[in-house]
């Protein structure tokens, strides 16, 4: 007896899920919510929430808007890296027509482990790097101390976002809680070497070493980003 060979439309129905996955962390990688999407690429946000569920699959010009929106070819969205982009899709654009659009922090620099505190204020706008095109409120910080050499040093740029979600392994600022007299905390550019319920473990390069800090007295982690994201690699 002959065996019954699969059905196609199991096959489309897979692939149409692997889709909506990739639309879903394109979108999530950028910060954006369904609705900006969807306003943005002219459909409604409901359309949006079917292409990720993989209820139904984007036609081929909204795949072409998406793929303009976030700067990557149709093909990276298809899951087919040799898939060549529409002549209205493309790469990144270049970093020099980026907009000069991120905040850098102000600071006050404290202890000499680099510690310092955000004072809320905004010195300056750095250009935005083509990996982050799209995602929102992100800012930059100026490193202060070699604590974190030779990952940064002493007047490097780092850019961090609040949103993305931190990991074992990641560099992040750590803003510990206000004082009582309403003067911003410390806060301080680490490695995070693990979570508990009750505290973070923290490391930096230099001098060498690890210590604790209890998360009752954390305000706020935020990540700083890769290099390979801020370029879109």
């Amino acid at each position: 007896m002959k065996k019954t060979a699969p059905r196609p439309a199991k096959q489309v129905s897979h692939d149409v899920r692997r889709l909506g996955i990739r639309i879903r962390e394109h979108r999530k990688a950028r910060g954006m919510t369904m609705v900006e999407v969807a306003q943005a690429i002219g459909v409604s946000q409901p359309a949006i929430s079917q292409w990720e569920s993989g209820i139904a699959p984007p036609g081929r010009e909204s795949l072409v808007e998406l793929a303009k929106l976030w700067h990557v070819p149709i093909g990276t969205l298809m899951g087919d890296p040799d898939l060549k982009p529409s002549k209205k899709g493309g790469a990144h654009p270049p970093t020099g027509i980026m907009p000069t659009d991120v905040p850098v922090q102000g600071i006050v620099v404290g202890g000499s482990s680099g510690d310092f505190r955000l004072n809320g204020e905004v010195v300056d706008y750095v250009r935005r790097p083509p990996g982050i095109a799209h995602m929102r409120n992100i800012y930059a910080l100026w490193v202060s101390g070699d604590s974190m050499s030779p990952w940064n040093k002493d007047g490097d740029l780092i850019y961090v976002s609040p949103a993305r979600p931190t990991a074992p392994g990641d560099y992040v600022v750590v803003q510990m809680n206000d004082q009582g007299d309403g003067e911003p905390g410390l806060a301080m550019v680490k490695q995070l070497v693990a979570r508990t319920p009750t505290q973070l473990k923290l490391g930096q390069f230099n001098p060498e070493k690890e210590f604790a800090v209890a998360l009752s007295k954390v305000k706020a982690v935020h990540r700083v980003l890769t290099l390979r994201e801020l370029l879109g690699t």
